[in-house]
C-alpha cells in the first residue's frame, strides 16, 4: 500500500522494476558523477510516479482527477501536497546521488587498495631476480694460448679477488715524488 492509500497490482510493479532494475544495471557500465547520478534518479523517480498515477486510476473518476487528491488544489492545479512531495524528491535525489558517488568513489579506492595488497606479493614472486639494467662486463677478446693442463685448466676462468690490486705502474703518494 503506498501513501495513496490504494495498493498497485503486481501487474505494474514487476515490469516497473525490470525496467528500473535493467536501466540501473546498463547505467553502471561507467562511473558517473553526482549530477548525472541526481538526473537520472530524479527521472525515475518522475517516471514511476507517472506510471503509478496512471495504474491508481479510478476508471469511474473524471480525467484528469488522480487518486487521494481532494477538491482541494493549489498553485494553479497541482494538487494539495504535490509541492512539498516534489521536494522531498528533489532532496532525497541529491543525498542519494551525492552518497552513490561518493560511496562508489570509496568502493573503487578499497578495490584498488586490496588489489594493490594481495598481489604485491605475487609480483615479487614472479619478478625476475636479475637487475633490469646491471652493467655489462666488456666483451675480452680471447688470446690464443697454449692449452693448459691439470690444476691450471680447472683455475682457468676463475677471478681473484684477494690481495691488494696489482700495480697498475709508479703511483706517487706525495707531489713531487714520482721521478
Amino acid at each position: 500500500m503506498f501513501i495513496s492509500g490504494h495498493d498497485l497490482p503486481p501487474a505494474v510493479l514487476l515490469p516497473a522494476f525490470a525496467v528500473a532494475a535493467a536501466t540501473g544495471w546498463l547505467a553502471g557500465a561507467r562511473r558517473r558523477g553526482p549530477l548525472a547520478i541526481g538526473t537520472g534518479l530524479l527521472t525515475a523517480q518522475g517516471a514511476l510516479h507517472f506510471l503509478y498515477a496512471r495504474a491508481q486510476a479510478d476508471p469511474a473518476a473524471p480525467a484528469g482527477h488522480h487518486p487521494g487528491t481532494g477538491p482541494a488544489e493549489a498553485m494553479g492545479g497541482l494538487p494539495a501536497g504535490a509541492i512539498g512531495m516534489l521536494v522531498v524528491h528533489i532532496v532525497g535525489a541529491v543525498i542519494c546521488a551525492l552518497w552513490l558517488a561518493r560511496g562508489e568513489e570509496a568502493f573503487f579506492r578499497l578495490a584498488r587498495a586490496v588489489a594493490a595488497l594481495a598481489f604485491t606479493p605475487l609480483r615479487l614472486l614472479l619478478a625476475s631476480p636479475d637487475a633490469p639494467h646491471a652493467p655489462r662486463r666488456p666483451a675480452v677478446p680471447r688470446t690464443t694460448a697454449p692449452a693448459r693442463s691439470g690444476a691450471a685448466a680447472l683455475l682457468g676462468h676463475t677471478l681473484v679477488r684477494r690481495g691488494p690490486p696489482p700495480p697498475s705502474g709508479i703511483r706517487a703518494t706525495a707531489p713531487g715524488a714520482a721521478v
